[in-house]
């Protein structure tokens, strides 16, 4: 039969080489689904076929609250100003006192109602409440005499969050490229590398490339020394890679790279199930599982004669587990390098 391309198929393909359908293999299906997650799980942390090296670029961005019109007079549109105060309350009755939540507006969408803010003066936007502002004059249905927009909807921003949130398939984290500009990198004239193309230009073929290399070098120690590299911070379990840094520096619409790992997802590689270790591994854990189940009706007798042996089954599986972890750190792995994750 052709090898698996699906995990249903790979589930089959490890019940085959057990025995079914000769043999009865009495592990539940959800019993085999969870061995194959497990199975998968370790081939994706240890294997050097099971990640691969990619770049993750996330945007800076403001943070924005959507604000809902309740109001019944004085217009259909609130009437917030770019460097108005907002401030969150709990309810829109007249003489509410201020929330806990301020910030000042830095841009406003009027088509979809929303107002952008670098970062709260003071506590947090939440999806309830009111906002309110010194020049806002929309009343509202609850107290005509009292103008507020309720908040609908909310989006914390980069200067608000001081992370970077990454997606789950993320395992670990190498390197973080900030958009911070420097001597070596530089754009247009500011760039070393254009410096140097202008000058030997018209000789650029017998240029001497190792002076040109050993300036690079040069230019690059000396901006680890004055600027240094950004510590960062990640764990996998929080999908999120925290940057030790003045993100006040940064700009919106400028974006922040990250070198980093993801797993490679079988769904979309299919080819991932044909792998020959996954399918011995993930055996041998079905295996351990059929023993383990079988374990409970040691010295039951069936008819004929016959008994149960999950012992022997159980202690078979796990010599081959134990074996193929052993393969996988001496043939599968890749040597170890300093990686956050």
């Amino acid at each position: 039969m052709a090898q698996p391309t699906s995990k249903t198929q790979f589930k089959e393909f490890c019940l085959r080489k057990l025995g079914k359908p000769v043999i009865e293999i009495n592990v539940d299906d959800d019993q085999v689904d969870d061995r194959i997650d497990e199975a998968l799980s370790y081939y994706q942390d240890y294997h050097f076929d099971g990640v691969e090296k990619t770049y993750v670029k996330y945007e800076v961005v403001n943070s924005s609250i959507t604000v809902s019109p309740v109001w019944t007079l004085d217009g259909d549109n609130p009437d917030f100003k770019v460097g108005d105060v907002i401030r969150q309350v709990s309810s829109a009755l007249s003489g509410e006192e201020a929330g806990t939540a301020t910030a000042t507006v830095v841009a406003i969408d009027a088509a979809n109602k929303k107002l952008f803010y670098k970062k709260p003066t003071t506590g947090t936007f939440s999806e309830s409440g009111f906002v309110v502002s010194d020049t806002f004059t929309a009343k509202n249905a609850v107290d005509p005499n009292y103008p507020a927009a309720s908040i609908v909807a909310r989006t914390q921003g980069t200067f608000e969050l001081e992370y970077i949130p990454v997606p789950e398939n993320i395992i670990g984290a190498v390197n973080v490229f900030t958009p911070n500009s420097t001597t070596s990198i530089g754009s247009g004239i500011f760039n070393a590398k254009y410096h140097f193309v202008l000058q030997n230009l018209h000789n650029i073929v017998n240029s001497e490339l190792l002076n040109f290399q050993m300036a690079m070098s040069h230019l690059q120690l000396m901006e680890e020394l004055l600027v240094g590299k950004v510590p960062m911070r990640y764990n996998r379990h929080q999908d999120r890679i925290m940057l030790d840094m003045d993100w006040s520096t940064l700009s919106v619409g400028e974006y922040i790279v990250i070198e980093a790992y993801s797993v490679v997802d079988p769904n979309t590689f299919t080819d991932v199930w044909k792998d020959r270790f996954l399918q011995n591994y993930a055996t041998a854990k079905i295996k351990y599982q059929w023993g383990s189940n079988l374990t409970k009706f040691n010295g039951m007798t069936l008819p004929g004669g016959v008994q149960f042996n999950g012992e022997q089954i159980l202690s078979d599986a796990r010599e081959e587990i134990q074996r193929l972890e052993e393969e996988m750190a001496s043939s599968y792995s890749l040597p170890s390098v300093d990686m956050i994750g």
